[in-house]
């Protein structure tokens, strides 16, 4: 998978760090430069942990955030995560698209993007790499046993080859390792070398899915039958004898209920009907009268409310007329409504109002005739309301005979029926129970048939997946088989190691050295007949830590040769954590140009498409022709006592004076 880092952005308390990356970048310098600090914080981006040994006392203080981007084959990727979190932000372009997320690290909490499966960091750069999550047995026993997801994280073991463990533990092979790591080791061995084939990892899905489908089948039946148990139920055979009985008892209890019906219904008296008629007649008359009586209401209220009316106009006109005749004489000088003096006014002006008197009519008989035609009009309402009451009052009297008797005709109708229904009741009675009590008897024992038939139906289906499962396990022992006994792949990565270990000029080691790989374990073993004695070397018997340094790092070397052989799902990535632990180029010239110079070759020829970062005590340069990106840079660290500036070569953090 190609992987290429472009840039790591950290961000410190007092300073900002940004580090290109070329196709080959060299970090060295002296301990205490924050050169490993650099590896870590990569890793960190990725998923890693910083914990108490990862953890410096420059980090624990000064550490705040770090961004990372990268390529993961086409797509640009930028990660960033703050110190302290399990969290890391990504973004990404798909499209015309920014996407941009908060993922886990490491442990999955569900889906970050709905319906793309992806949980952690690690399914995202698979996904973005256009790669489906590979998965692996979770145990090696249990040929149908879950699968686990084989993580980015598990790769990455033959990716950064972290200073701490370089001499100390041989990816997780070795048996002092520890188990789960050691078990998820191999995983990544047997993925990368081909022995977990494309239809090995379908077929065993392919095996989970039957086996999952099959067990919860049995679950579901079991808990039917122990229910069933529970309540004593009788067998199908039983249950099918009860249900006849039933039926029948039914049937016949319809048929003697039909016949009580049809006995009453002759009978039935027909008086019955003419009450009903007659019930149906009064309820027409009483509505009528009530609506009557509604109308009349309505006239009367607006015949009382126009009475009125010319009531009020006729004492209005009065008190004018009165007025008039008391105040005519009178001469104002004052306003008799607020006590002001009054202006002159001309002698056919009203003193008060400024009305000339030829506006306003004068003379009795005009006024006369008024108010007798407001009385006359007064008489005529109060004899029409008379009529109209007299008519309410009628209606009232009709209503209450008509309710009297449609209450005398509904109580004998009342009587009629009750002593129909108590003849019916009386006759019937018993058997409408036993027939409701029948019908519920058939809805539960329906409802048990359907449990037995559900435990028939999910036999069938178990037996059917057992043999689904049998046929798939067959087809996986059979692709497993070929897988294992398909070496060509192993073979080549013995080749390939043994060929490193010589180019690196690592002693002990020679051209008719034989390496095995045995499984399950795949721990690398270098077989010399050198002295006429079979001497077995390993990663255990290695006594000098800086053999254990390079025996490693040739292992990774030959892990990633192969890998751009055959195409294998690994990170185009190795970034190696001093290699030169524990040995010196002044010590060990030979041994340290030789790995260094295997390097620089495998970089431009096997390993062109592959990212090298290198981190060691001391540089050494590629050669004239070199024809790839590189970039080296020394860093030492700041001296006690003096001014960080004065350093040409500062330490990762610029300012950081170890205290």
């Amino acid at each position: 998978m190609k992987f290429l880092i472009h840039e790591l952005y950290i961000v410190f308390t007092e300073s900002k760090e940004t580090i290109k990356f070329a196709d080959f970048t060299y970090f060295y310098g002296p301990m205490g430069a924050g050169k490993s600090t650099i590896a870590r914080l990569i890793d960190y981006c990725l998923g890693g942990n910083l914990g108490e040994k990862e953890m410096t006392p420059a980090l624990q203080s000064e550490f705040v955030s770090a961004n990372l981007s990268l390529k993961i084959e086409d797509t640009a990727l930028n990660l960033r995560r703050d110190c302290g979190t399990n969290f890391i932000r990504a973004n990404w372009t798909s499209g015309d698209d920014i996407i941009e997320v908060m993922i886990p690290a490491r442990a999955a909490d569900g889906e970050v993007i709905p319906g793309s499966g992806i949980e952690v960091l690690s399914d995202l750069i698979y996904i973005l790499g256009g790669r489906t999550p590979p998965k692996v047995r979770k145990s090696k026993i249990k040929l149908d046993s879950d699968l686990a997801r084989l993580s980015l994280r598990d790769l990455l073991w033959y990716c950064y080859l972290d200073q701490d463990s370089m001499d100390s533990s041989f990816f997780h092979l070795e048996g002092e390792a520890e188990f789960s790591k050691r078990l998820k080791s191999r995983d990544v061995l047997r993925f990368l070398v081909g022995f977990h084939q494309e239809q090995v990892a379908e077929l065993e899905v392919k095996l989970e899915l039957q086996r999952a489908e099959r067990v919860k089948c049995e679950a579901g039946a079991q808990a039917i039958k122990e229910a069933l148990s529970e309540a004593d139920f009788a067998t199908e055979v039983e249950l099918a004898g009860i249900r006849r009985g039933l039926e029948q008892k039914l049937s016949d209890l319809e048929s003697e209920i039909r016949s009580i019906r049809d006995a009453l219904s002759s009978t039935r008296p027909h008086a019955m009907e003419g009450l009903q008629a007659e019930a149906r007649s009064l309820s027409g008359e009483i509505a009528a009268v009530e609506l009557s009586s509604r109308e009349l209401k309505d006239v009367l209220g607006k015949d009382r409310s126009h009475r009125n009316e010319l009531l009020s106009l006729s004492t209005r006109f009065r008190r004018t007329q009165s007025a008039r005749e008391v105040l005519g004489g009178v001469k104002f000088e004052d306003c008799p409504q607020c006590g002001r003096e009054l202006p002159e006014r001309p002698l056919d002006v009203c003193p008060v109002c400024g009305l000339k008197h030829s506006d306003y009519p004068t003379g009795t008989l005009d006024e006369a005739t008024a108010e007798k035609d407001l009385d006359a009009r007064v008489a005529e309402l109060n004899d029409l309301i008379k009529r109209h009451e007299s008519f309410l009052k009628r209606n009232e009297r009709i209503l209450r005979e008509l309710q009297a008797r449609k209450a005398s005709v509904d109580s004998e109708l009342n009587r009629v029926a009750r002593d129909y229904d108590s003849a019916y009741l009386s006759t019937a009675l018993e058997s409408e129970k036993q027939r409701s009590a029948i019908r519920q008897q058939l809805a539960d024992l329906s409802r048990v048939e359907f449990l037995f038939r559900r435990i028939a139906a999910l036999g069938e289906r178990v037996e059917r997946l057992v043999s689904e499962e049998r046929k798939t396990r067959a087809e996986l022992k059979e692709a497993r088989e070929k897988a294992e006994s398909d070496t060509q792949n192993l073979e080549r990565l013995k080749t390939l190691f043994l060929d490193c270990l010589l180019r690196s000029k690592l002693s002990g080691f020679y051209t008719d050295d034989r390496v095995e790989m045995r499984s399950p374990h795949f721990l690398p073993e270098v077989t010399s007949a050198g002295g006429g004695d079979l001497a077995v070397t390993s990663f255990g018997n290695l006594g000098s830590g800086g053999k254990k340094t390079l025996f490693k790092c040739c292992f990774a070397v030959a892990v990633h040769r192969l890998a751009a052989e055959v195409g294998a799902l690994l990170p185009t990535l190795l970034i190696i954590d001093s290699p030169m632990k524990n040995t010196s180029e002044r010590q060990n010239q030979e041994q340290f140009e030789g790995f260094m110079k295997m390097l620089y070759e495998l970089s431009i020829t096997e390993l062109k498409d592959t990212q090298f970062v290198v981190v060691d005590k001391e540089f050494f340069a590629p050669p004239p022709d070199y024809s790839r990106s590189l970039s080296s840079r020394l860093m030492r660290p700041n001296e006690r006592g003096k001014d960080p500036k004065a350093n040409k070569n500062p330490p990762l953090i610029p300012y950081y004076q170890d205290k």
